[in-house]
């Protein structure tokens, strides 16, 4: 909604001073305190203000849409000997590709919002204490009667995930009702990625949004098992970011080789996705758009392979960074693969080293070094 002058000037005003007072207001703008009181509603009502506190709604955020959950990992300290116990360093941290996308993106210095639901449990709290620092939690919904999602995963001496639970039910309740409940916020984003932890018809519901009001989107893969909430039109997704075994399950087809790896981008890219990547492992990571490219980017043979957690959600971020900076499709490839490189190098689902110029700075030596390798 257009904003008049008189509004414009309060907006100005709160800005430099969020806790003046009404009257103080009023004289800076040369009108009565009932005629400010009427504007600062207007602007309440129209999403400027939340309520009055004069509390000023976040402009043009990047928000996140999905998974919020609590992580926890066992690493195997030798090799796993099946039917018996074995020795294991354990990790537990805040986690969820939307929420770990977010994490980054807020290390990156960018504006991000995380929308997803937790229950009213500690889980929920230990989500929250971590996630504040880095990002916008608001639209965060606590639902009573429902466990905050978990995952549980146990790491091979390889850095191998050989087993994996997931506790998630609690997603099933981003509905298209609790979609609504944001809209006015969702109207102002300048770039949505969601995750397919949102049920299917969340997700073509927030695709047409997004469409209608210009907002460039990106989706995430979670698992095979979530890909049952792919849409079934995927021509307004800007970016789809998966991995080679979710790809294989969704195509019945085997991926090997490079050859196969271009041949799924393109069946990826006959659906009407404007940009895909395929990841495989800690490897490779596959390129394709509508204009004929496809590319395969190795990460270089100094890769130790040792864990592939978030390596998605870091590509993803240094991607959606670089891209709001008007900078190329391959410096922006460039920038998340080396965001995912040093991911994997962690044991940390966010390397808690990010930052934006950390991450510039790393992606610069790696040119020089061609660390990463186009074909």
């Amino acid at each position: 909604m257009s904003l008049n002058e008189k509004e414009k000037k309060i907006l100005e005003i709160i800005r430099e001073n969020p806790f003046i007072a009404q009257q103080e207001l009023a004289d800076d703008i040369g009108l009565s305190r009932s005629a400010t009181a009427n504007l600062i509603s207007g602007l309440v009502k129209k999403d400027y203000l939340l309520g009055k506190a004069y509390v000023l709604t976040e402009e043009e955020p990047i928000i996140c849409i999905g998974g919020a959950n609590v992580d926890r990992r066992y690493l195997i300290k030798d090799t796993l000997i099946q039917g018996t116990s074995n020795n294991v360093h354990s990790r537990k941290n805040a986690g969820g590709v939307a929420r770990n996308i977010a994490e980054n993106l807020g290390r990156l210095e960018e504006k991000v919002k995380l929308f997803s639901v937790v229950g009213n449990d500690v889980e929920s709290t230990i989500i929250e204490k971590h996630s504040e620092h880095f990002m916008n939690i608001k639209a965060v919904d606590k639902i009573e009667g429902c466990a905050t999602g978990t995952f549980m995963e146990v790491i091979d001496s390889t850095g191998e995930m050989v087993l994996g639970l997931a506790e998630m039910d609690i997603f099933d309740k981003m509905t298209l009702e609790w979609i609504n409940k944001h809209l006015s916020v969702l109207k102002r984003a300048k770039y949505m990625i969601i995750d397919l932890n949102c049920p299917k018809e969340t997700i073509e519901f927030l695709s047409g949004f997004a469409i209608k009001y210009n907002i460039p989107i990106t989706l995430l893969t979670v698992s095979v098992q979530k890909l049952a909430n792919l849409p079934c039109f995927l021509g307004g997704i800007n970016v789809l970011i998966t991995k080679h075994n979710e790809t294989e399950a969704h195509f019945d087809m085997t991926i090997e080789t490079d050859e196969d790896l271009k041949e799924a981008v393109k069946k990826w890219l006959d659906k009407g996705l404007e940009n895909v990547f395929i990841s495989k492992g800690s490897t490779k990571m596959a390129f394709g758009n509508q204009k004929g490219e496809v590319s395969i980017f190795n990460y270089s043979s100094e890769q130790n392979d040792q864990y592939n957690w978030g390596m998605n959600e870091a590509f993803c971020a240094g991607l959606v960074h670089s891209y709001l900076q008007d900078k190329s499709i391959y410096e922006s490839i460039g920038l998340g693969l080396t965001n995912a490189f040093h991911t994997s190098q962690s044991l940390y689902v966010v390397r808690p080293n990010l930052s934006k110029n950390q991450l510039q700075s790393e992606y610069n030596g790696y040119l020089s070094k061609e660390k990463f390798i186009n074909k």
